[in-house]
């Protein structure tokens, strides 16, 4: 068995998941190649460790984050095809509407930013054109 073969199993040698003749092959080549034997030696312990650690309890609770979702749902398959589609239209036209606002700030600013080009402050004015008299 090659090393690339081996480096494939190992996972498996290590969660019992190998047939017998696939444990023995990957055995026999752990035991004459020394480098895939401190990769199964890395591995193992790292697999060990992980399965010390405890599992973190869930900070949140889901099901009342995803209640009013899955309500709303409920209530939306209820309705007819006529009332869903036009409460989908009202959202269509909400979320058109938010985009033509955005839209139009951005167009703003930009129209802001090169026009403050060419305006000059009254400050400046008097320092650029020399004074009458």
């Amino acid at each position: 068995m090659r090393c690339e073969e081996v480096h494939e199993r190992l996972s498996a040698l290590i969660d019992e998941q190998l047939s017998r003749e696939e444990r023995e092959q990957v055995e026999y080549h752990l035991h004459t190649c020394e480098a895939c034997s401190g990769e199964y030696q890395d591995l193992r312990r790292f697999v060990e460790f992980c399965r010390q650690l405890e599992a973190p309890e869930p900070r949140i609770d889901l099901w009342r984050e995803f209640q009013p979702m899955l309500a709303e749902i409920v209530v939306e398959h209820r309705l007819s095809f006529v009332q869903r589609l036009r409460r989908q239209w009202g959202r269509l036209v909400s979320q058109v509407c938010y985009g033509i606002i955005l839209f139009l700030q951005v167009v703003t600013y930009q129209l802001t930013l090169t026009l403050s080009r060419y305006i000059v402050e009254p400050e400046q004015a008097a320092v650029v054109r020399p004074a009458r008299g």
